[in-house]
């Protein structure tokens, strides 16, 4: 749901900032349509990464749900049952709390429009306020996350998984092109933040519990920030290699451009989240 309505909001405000003309841009001759502003071309990017890394969490969480019921072996059913249950808290609490954020972006973009009923804007923003409480509250999902979901197998299956977030991060690292460079930093970044205090939870929930409570909330959307940028970061290197063979489907370049964003503009934010949960 969170997914959903911040999509409709996005192709929403996408239609109305390509139509709406305010002002002039930047060597504009006359009266642009406001997708020519660079704030709004911002916005509006955000709207769509953030959307992107939403639903690549829902998938990526509903993969390791059908590989749970479809492997026979016990040992595959077991990891792929704790990967899934690690996700589900993550993938259900940032999606609607970026169902929240797009949507309002989305509002914004429409300006005093979209504060009435008429575009239908706000519509979206009061439909998206709800899913960050019911179906557990989205501190709920960050109390899941910390006191029952970290210390499946004492701990080693999020650090196999921060693993593979730093292999994807180091994929796009080696990639001859400085887009991705960039990716790989900024990912590799995020991820290190994540493990530093993952670390930090797991020592603390058995001695000082309250401690990793407190810090929970933001845990989880670090969490989200280094798991959606290296799902984001994986679906633009299979774009790019698609390209690479002459596949000129135009989702590849937006892929890639919203794996870019993703990491050189949000992710980034783990750093300040890391030092709301150590403090």
């Amino acid at each position: 749901q969170g997914v959903a309505v911040a999509e409709r909001a996005y192709q929403q405000a996408l239609a109305y900032a390509q139509d709406r003309k305010q002002g002039r841009a930047v060597g504009a001759p006359a009266a642009s349509p406001i997708i020519e502003h660079p704030d709004v071309k911002r916005m509006l990017l955000e709207m769509r990464a953030k959307t992107a890394a939403g639903r690549a969490l829902c998938l990526v969480t509903a993969a390791a749900l059908d590989r749970y019921h479809r492997l026979e072996g016990a040992e595959e059913k077991r990891i792929a049952h704790e990967e899934a249950s690690m996700l589900t808290p993550v993938a259900k609490a940032f999606s609607t709390d970026i169902g929240i954020e797009v949507a309002s972006t989305g509002v914004q973009i429409h300006g005093g429009m979209g504060f009435v009923e008429e575009t239908g804007a706000a519509q979206h923003y009061r439909d998206a306020r709800i899913l960050a409480i019911y179906e557990g509250t989205n501190g709920i999902q960050a109390i899941d996350l910390v006191m029952r979901k970290l210390p499946l197998s004492n701990g080693e299956r999020v650090k196999a998984m921060i693993a593979g977030y730093r292999q994807s991060a180091k994929e796009a690292k080696t990639i001859n092109d400085p887009g991705f460079v960039r990716v790989g930093e900024r990912l590799e970044a995020a991820v290190d933040a994540l493990e530093r205090a993952t670390d930090f939870m797991l020592e603390n929930l058995k001695s000082a519990p309250n401690t990793a409570l407190a810090g929970a909330t933001p845990y989880l959307r670090l969490f989200a920030l280094a798991s959606g940028g290296a799902y984001l970061a994986d679906q633009a290197l299979a774009s790019r290699a698609a390209l690479a063979t002459g596949d000129s489907d135009p989702a590849h370049t937006t892929r890639i451009r919203d794996a870019r964003f993703f990491a050189e503009n949000l992710a980034a934010g783990a750093s300040g989240l890391e030092y709301a949960i150590f403090d």
